[in-house]
C-alpha cells in the first residue's frame, strides 16, 4: 500500500471514529425508534405482538388504496408541473418553454382532477384522523404567520433602540423558558367560560358576551358573525375556520413561542452589514426601499429557519394542546397528535397508532422538502 493511500486511509478512520458517538446516538434514538415504528405498524398490536396485518393498519387510516393513490398521483403531477414550469421560466428558447408551459398546464388540470380523490378517501378512511389532520394544518395556518410576524415587529423596534435591550430580550424570552405545564394552566384558567375570567372581564369592559374560549366548539367566524351580525352563517363555516378553543390554544402558542423568535430575529439583524444602510442612505433610499431591498434579503435566511422549524413544531404539538383540550370543545383540539395519543394509551392499539405516526411523518416529512425545494432556493446567504 503506498504511503499516501495509507495516510488517507487513517484520516478516513479517525473522521469515523469521531463521528461514530454521534451517529451512534442518532442510529438509536432516530433510526431504530422509526423502524421499530414501521415494525409495529404490520402488526396486530394491541397488549403483545398478534399477527402481520400489512398494510391494513394504513388502509385503514388512510382509506380505499386505489383513491388514495390517485390523490398521491395528483399531488405528483402538480410536483412535475410546478417543475416544468420553472424550467420554462428559465428557458431561452421560446419554443421550447412554451411547450413546457402547455405541459406544464396539462399536468396541472390533470393533478387536480386527481385530487378531487381526497373526499372519497376521507369517507372510506378514519375520520378522527383526517380530522386531527384538518385542525393541525390550522393549527400551522394561524399560528406560524402570527408568532413570526409579531417576533419580526419586536425584532425590529428592539433593534432599533441599540444597545439598552438586554432586560427586554429576557422578559420576551422568559415565557419561552417557563415549564409549559405551568403557564398552560394558567393560560387555560385566562381563557376560562366563567364570566370572572380575565378574558370575559376584557370582552365585558368593552361591552361583548362572555365566551366560552377553551370549552367553545364553534369556529371563529361563527362566533364573529354571531357577535357582530347576530347570524349563525352557513354550515361550512364550522368546516373551513378553526374553532374558538383551537384559537385560544393559538394565542397560547404565539405568547410562548413571539419571544423565541424574537432573539433570533435580533441575531440575525446584527448580522447586517451597517455599511449596507449607509450605502441605502447615501443613495437616497427610504425606510420601506431599505427594509425590502436590504433587510429582508439578508434576513431571510433568519425567516426561512424559523419558519421551517416552525412548521414541523406545530404539526408535531402535543404537550400544551393536552394539557388545554377540554370535552366542550367537543374534538375540535384534537390534533394529529392527540388523535395518535389516544389511539395509543386509551385503546391500547399499537399497531394502528404507530401506522398514523408514520403518516403523519410522512406530511412533515413532504412539507420539509417543498419548503426546501420551494423556499430554499429563493433564501439570499450574501
Amino acid at each position: 500500500m503506498q504511503p499516501r493511500t495509507l495516510k488517507s486511509l487513517k484520516e478516513h478512520l479517525s473522521a469515523y471514529a469521531f463521528l461514530a458517538p454521534a451517529l451512534l446516538i442518532l442510529g438509536a434514538f432516530g433510526v431504530f425508534p422509526l423502524l421499530y415504528a414501521f415494525y409495529v405498524s404490520v402488526h396486530r398490536w394491541r397488549f403483545k405482538k398478534g399477527d402481520v396485518v400489512g398494510a391494513a393498519n394504513f388502509v385503514k387510516a388512510l382509506g380505499e388504496p386505489a383513491l388514495v393513490g390517485r390523490m398521491l398521483l395528483g399531488f405528483a403531477l402538480l410536483g412535475v408541473a410546478y417543475w416544468l414550469w420553472e424550467r420554462a421560466a428559465r428557458s431561452d428558447a421560446t419554443a421550447r418553454a412554451g411547450l413546457r408551459v402547455v405541459w406544464a398546464a396539462a399536468l396541472l388540470g390533470a393533478g387536480c382532477f386527481l385530487i378531487l380523490g381526497l373526499p372519497g378517501a376521507v369517507r372510506t378512511g378514519d375520520l378522527d384522523f383526517y380530522n386531527g389532520l384538518k385542525i393541525t394544518v390550522f393549527y400551522a395556518a394561524f399560528s406560524i404567520p402570527l408568532q413570526l410576524s409579531i417576533a419580526l415587529l419586536l425584532a425590529f423596534a428592539l433593534f432599533n433602540l441599540g444597545t439598552k435591550v438586554g432586560l427586554l430580550r429576557l422578559i420576551y424570552f422568559l415565557p419561552y423558558i417557563t415549564p409549559m405545564i405551568a403557564s398552560a394552566v394558567v393560560f387555560r384558567s385566562l381563557f376560562s367560560p366563567q364570566e370572572h375570567s380575565i378574558a370575559n372581564r376584557v370582552l365585558t369592559a368593552f361591552g361583548s358576551k362572555p365566551l366560552g374560549w377553551l370549552f367553545e366548539n364553534d369556529s371563529i367566524a361563527r362566533v364573529l358573525l354571531q357577535g357582530i351580525f347576530h347570524v349563525k352563517g352557513p354550515d361550512w363555516v364550522d368546516a373551513a375556520f378553526p374553532s374558538l378553543a383551537l384559537i385560544s390554544v393559538i394565542l397560547y402558542n404565539t405568547w410562548v413561542y413571539v419571544g423565541y423568535n424574537t432573539v433570533i430575529f435580533l441575531a440575525g439583524l446584527s448580522t447586517v452589514p451597517k455599511e449596507l444602510y449607509e450605502a441605502a442612505s447615501l443613495d437616497g433610499a427610504g425606510s420601506w426601499s431599505v427594509l425590502r431591498n436590504v433587510t429582508i434579503p439578508l434576513l431571510s435566511p433568519t425567516i426561512f429557519f424559523l419558519s421551517m422549524m416552525s412548521v414541523i413544531g406545530t404539526f408535531k404539538a402535543f404537550n400544551h394542546i393536552y394539557l388545554m383540550r377540554t370535552a366542550g370543545a367537543q374534538g375540535t383540539l384534537d390534533s394529529s397528535s392527540i388523535v395518535i395519543f389516544d389511539e395509543f394509551f386509551k385503546a391500547h392499539n399499537a399497531g394502528y397508532a404507530s401506522a398514523m405516526a408514520l403518516c403523519l411523518f410522512a406530511v412533515i416529512l413532504t412539507l420539509t422538502v417543498l419548503q426546501n425545494r420551494l423556499v430554499g432556493k429563493r433564501v439570499f446567504y450574501g
